[in-house]
C-alpha cells in the first residue's frame, strides 16, 4: 500500500511540473523509455508503416475495475498548507449491460463514500483550524500537512466476487497520522453488498484454523499474535475482511503498542482448508488468476503441485533513512536476489500452472520497472525487466482560489490475461501512455501492438499549416492532408517510438496557461474529448541526438507548435 502512494506522488511530480513549467522545450529524450525494457519484445507483423491496432487484453466475463481518485489542498498565497482531503470512488471499465447490477451497486457506494468524505473533511477543517498545534506547524511549515484520505486496493474482480481493501488515514494537527482499514464485497452477479457470512459460513471454524495460522506465524517477518486474532474477532460487523482466489483474509492495524499501521497486519485461512467452510460460489476462480501480495502478508501456496503449500512473503530493507527501499521475495524458504528502488507492489501470478511474481519496482528516476520472478526457482534476472506500470490516466490539477484539486483513475491488476500499462512518452512533450499488455502462458508480458493511447491532457496549438498524415480510428493512412494554423491540437496516439497522431479540437476544451516569456501551455478540460472514433493527423518525427533537437518535416518543431513542455 506504502508503494501505491510513492508511485502517485511521482506522478504528481511530474504531471505537476508538467503543468507548472515554463521552461524547457526541448529534452534529451531517451531511448530506454520507450517502453520496452531491457526485455525488449519483437513487434510482430509485418513492417508495413501502418500502425497496429492495440489488441484488448481483457477476458470476455470478467469485471475490471478503475480507482477514481480525487483530492483537495487548501493553502494560501504563500503556500501554507492548511489541510488536504480525499478520497476513491470505484468504476467498472466494462460499458455494456454484462454486468449492470454490480454497476449500480458501485454507484450507490460512490455516493455513500462522497457523503462520509464530506462529513470527514467538515471535521478535518474544524478540528484542524482550532488547533493550536496544527496552526504553528502550518505556519512554521514544520510537521504534514492536516489530512483526511482514503484509498482503495482491489484484491480480487472476477464473475464471482469484487473485494477491495480501503485505508483511511487521519491527520488533524500535522504531527501523526492514523490508519483504519476497511473493506467493501460485492456479488458480481447481483451487486449485492456481502456480509461475512454469506461467504465464511461458519465463523467458529474459520477463527480456529485462523488461530492455528496465527501461532505458526510467531517469530516470523509477517507475525499475527494470536491476541490480536481475539480483537479481530470482536469487530463483528466491523471487521475487516476480503477474499482473494485462495482464501478469505482478515486484518488487523495496530501494533502491540497500540500504534495503527499503515500496512496492516493480514492472515488467511485457505479455500481447502475445511469442508462446507465457504460459500462455494465465491470460492470457484478463473483457472489463471492474480493475487495481490500485501507487505505484511504471508501466503502459502502450492507452488511445485504436490498437495503441500509453501510460504511465500516479501522482505524489505530500509535505505538511507527510510527514503528507499529494496526488496526481494521469499518462497519455500529461498530467497530472491534484491531490487533496489524507492519501493514496490507486488503481485502472485498464476499461470498455466504455475505461479509468478510479478514486481512493478518505482526506481530513483521516477521510473517504473516491471520484474518477473518465476517462484519454482526463485531466481531474480535483474536484466529481464519491463519499462511499465499501471497506468493512470485523466489527470488533471486545477487551482481556484488557492484550493489545488487533482482528480486522476488508476488502473487495477486482477486479470491474469493482461494489464493496462502506462509509460512515459517524449514525443512533442512529455506525456503519459497507455497500451494493453498481455500475459503468455510462460507469464512474460508484452505490449498488444505498438499504438499507444495518450493518457495526458496535453494540448498544441499549431503555428503555421503542418503537413501531415491523415488516418483512420485503427491507424490506417488515408491520405496526405494539412493542419491549419491556429489549430488546436489534442494528442491522441503514438508508436512511443517517433510518430504522434492527434485530433483538431474547439477552443472551449482548452485552458490556456500563460508562460510568460516562453509562451503559453495548454491543457484539456473535458476529457470525453479522448471517446473520439475519428480521423487523425499522423506526425513523424525527426530527431538529433547531437544537438537535442526534433523536426517536423525538416522544420523544427518549435516553429511548427506551441505548448510543448518536455521534463528532463
Amino acid at each position: 500500500m506504502k508503494g501505491k502512494k510513492n508511485r502517485v506522488l511521482t506522478m504528481f511530480l511530474l504531471l505537476a511540473f508538467i503543468l507548472l513549467s515554463c521552461g524547457k522545450t526541448e529534452n534529451k529524450a531517451t531511448e530506454e523509455q520507450s517502453g520496452r525494457g531491457n526485455a525488449e519484445t519483437e513487434k510482430s507483423g509485418e513492417e508495413t508503416g501502418e500502425e497496429k491496432k492495440a489488441e484488448s487484453a481483457e477476458l470476455p466475463g470478467l469485471p475490471h475495475l478503475l480507482i477514481e481518485k480525487n483530492e483537495e489542498t487548501h493553502r494560501d498565497s504563500d503556500y501554507h498548507y492548511f489541510y488536504r482531503g480525499g478520497y476513491s470512488k470505484l468504476l467498472l471499465k466494462e460499458e455494456d449491460s454484462a454486468f449492470t447490477a454490480l454497476r449500480n451497486a458501485l454507484s450507490e457506494y460512490n455516493k455513500e463514500v462522497e457523503k462520509a468524505y464530506e462529513k470527514d473533511f467538515t471535521e478535518l477543517v474544524n478540528i484542524s483550524s482550532s488547533s493550536e498545534e496544527a496552526k504553528r506547524n502550518i505556519a512554521n511549515f514544520t510537521g504534514s500537512t492536516p489530512e483526511v484520505d482514503s484509498n482503495s486496493f482491489i484484491i480480487r474482480s472476477d464473475k464471482s466476487i469484487v473485494s477491495v481493501l480501503q485505508t483511511k488515514s487521519v491527520n488533524y494537527t500535522g504531527n501523526e497520522t492514523s490508519y483504519v482499514h476497511s473493506a467493501v464485497n460485492f456479488d458480481s452477479e447481483s451487486g449485492k453488498r456481502l456480509a461475512f457470512s454469506d461467504v465464511v459460513l461458519d465463523s467458529e471454524t474459520f477463527f480456529t484454523l485462523a488461530e492455528n495460522r496465527a501461532k505458526e506465524s510467531a517469530g516470523m517477518d509477517t507475525a499475527f499474535p494470536v491476541d490480536f486474532l481475539a480483537k479481530v474477532k470482536e469487530q463483528g460487523e466491523n471487521l475487516c475482511w476480503t477474499v482473494n482466489a485462495e482464501g478469505v483474509s482478515v486484518y488487523y492495524d495496530l501494533n502491540s503498542s497500540g500504534q495503527s499501521l499503515k500496512d496492516p497486519m493480514v492472515l488467511t485461512v485457505y479455500f481447502d482448508e475445511a469442508e462446507n467452510l465457504f460459500n462455494e460460489k465465491y470460492t470457484k476462480t478463473e483457472e489463471d488468476y492474480v493475487l495481490p501480495l500485501l507487505q505484511r502478508q504471508h501466503l502459502d501456496i502450492d507452488l511445485d503441485g504436490d498437495g503441500k503449500r509453501e510460504p511465500v512473503y516479501l522482505k524489505r530493507q530500509e535505505v538511507d533513512g527510510n527514503f528507499y527501499m529494496n526488496m526481494s521475495v521469499v518462497a519455500n524458504g529461498r530467497e530472491s536476489g534484491i531490487v533496489e528502488g524507492l519501493d514496490g507492489w507486488t503481485y502472485i501470478l498464476k499461470k498455466s500452472g504455475k505461479y509468478y511474481l510479478y514486481l512493478f519496482k518505482d526506481e530513483d528516476d521516477g521510473v517504473i520497472f516491471l520484474y518477473r520472478i518465476d517462484l519454482s526457482t526463485v531466481e531474480l534476472n535483474p536484466d529481464e525487466h519491463w519499462f511499465v506500470d499501471l497506468s493512470n490516466k485523466e489527470y488533471y490539477w486545477k487551482t481556484v482560489d488557492n484550493v489545488d484539486k487533482q482528480h486522476y483513475i488508476q488502473e487495477s491488476f486482477t486479470d491474469a490475461a493482461g494489464f493496462c500499462g502506462g509509460e512515459r512518452n517524449d514525443i512533442l512533450s512529455t506525456n503519459t501512455v497507455e497500451i494493453d499488455w498481455l500475459i503468455d502462458e510462460n507469464a512474460y508480458p508484452k505490449p498488444a501492438g505498438n499504438r499507444y493511447r495518450v493518457t495526458s491532457n496535453r494540448v498544441l496549438r499549431a503555428l503555421q499549416d503542418i503537413s501531415a498524415q491523415e488516418v483512420d480510428q485503427n491507424g490506417k493512412v488515408l491520405q496526405d492532408g494539412t493542419i491549419p494554423a491556429g489549430s488546436y491540437l489534442l494528442l491522441m496516439y503514438s508508436d512511443n517510438e517517433a510518430t504522434m497522431e492527434m485530433r483538431i479540437i474547439d477552443e472551449k476544451y482548452v485552458d490556456t496557461v500563460s508562460g510568460g516569456e516562453y509562451g503559453n501551455s495548454y491543457y484539456l478540460n473535458d476529457f470525453s474529448q479522448f471517446q473520439y472514433d475519428g480521423n487523425c493527423y499522423r506526425i513523424q518525427i525527426e530527431r538529433d541526438r547531437e544537438s537535442w533537437t526534433t523536426k517536423v518535416n525538416g522544420i523544427d518543431a518549435e516553429e511548427l507548435f506551441e505548448g510543448m513542455i518536455y521534463v528532463g
